[in-house]
Order: C-alpha cells, then structure tokens, then sequence
C-alpha cells in the first residue's frame, strides 16, 4: 500500500483479534457490502487490461471484472470524463504456475521489483496505462503482477480473485489471496 506521495506504507496488513461488537469480515468489507470470494476457484494465471471505450475486448478465455461489489462499473477510470474506460480481466487455470502477488507501479517513481512483470500493454498494443491523471504531471501507472515459480509446492499462496472498490472517487482494488490446493 503506498499514501498519497507514493511513499510504501505497508507490504501487507493483517487484522487479528475480536472485540464484543465485532462481525464477521465479509459483513462489513470495506463499507460496500458482502463480498467473499466464491468457495473453489482456479486460481489467477494471467491479467490484462483493456480499454473499452476504444472498443477492445475480452481476450479469449479471460473474464472481465465488470462491477463493484455495489454494482458500480468497475472502470479504472472510474469518475474521470476525459479518461478511457479500462478494465481489468483475469484467467484462471492450472495450465502454468499461478499469480501471487498484483500492485501498481508508478512509471518514473519506483522501480519494478525483482520477479515482477508489468502490463505495459492491452492486448489491441495500446499502452494499458490506468493513470487517470491528466495534464502537466501526466504519472502513467502500470498493473504488475508476479508468478510462482515453476517448482513451486501445489499448496503455496495463489492470487484467487479480485474485486475493484471505489469509495469517494479514490479507486482501490482487493486481491484475495488463499492457499492453493
């Protein structure tokens, strides 16, 4: 997670421990309502971006993540007038090893990390930049994503699903991750 100045806040976040008035965490998923991922699913194997609004499509054999768990389209470009309308698809499979991990990366302020590979590209060859900023500091920001390795044990951390939020116009993206048997 990085704050506003892309300064890395944290790797990742755990939320342990129960208080009297506590629910369960799929009733109170970030204020939006219900949202686990479905029980028994293949896991992630490849990501990709398109850009609707130029009339792409969805590859063969990915599925597109058209919605928000409220209902809105999940558009990175969510509220943003002059911007495209991309989206996020997924594959699933066992065919090759699988995603385990999804971020951003902001071009120009960070360096890829070790192992990752970015999605410079829509399938169409468009740049799959899914910055909405627009004018003089025009920041592209990339989806990277990184795979196990081929040797990897059949019960090791998978990226399973992936859910775009949106809350005050400032877009987030849950990646559920799970122990893949």
């Amino acid at each position: 997670m990085e704050d506003g100045s892309g300064q890395r806040v944290a790797d990742y976040f755990v939320v342990a421990g129960l208080t009297e008035t506590s629910r369960p965490l799929d009733e109170e998923f970030l204020g939006e309502g219900p949202r686990k991922p479905p029980k028994n699913l293949a896991p992630i194997i490849d990501i990709a971006v398109i850009i609707k609004s130029q009339g792409e499509k969805i590859p063969t054999g990915f599925t597109c993540v058209e919605s928000t768990p409220s209902g809105l389209p999940a558009d990175l470009n969510h509220g943003s007038l002059a911007s495209p309308s991309i989206f996020i698809c997924i594959r699933r499979g066992y065919e090759k090893p699988p995603l385990t991990d999804i971020g951003i990366l902001y071009e120009g302020k960070e360096r890829v990390m070790p192992g990752c590979e970015i999605v410079s590209h829509t399938p169409n060859g468009h740049p799959a930049n899914v910055s909405n900023r627009i004018g003089v500091n025009n920041q592209r920001a990339y989806i990277t994503y990184r795979r196990a390795s081929e040797n990897a044990p059949h019960n090791s951390l998978a990226v399973i699903d992936i859910c775009v939020i949106l809350m005050n116009k400032v877009l987030y993206a849950c990646i559920f991750i799970t122990i893949f048997n």
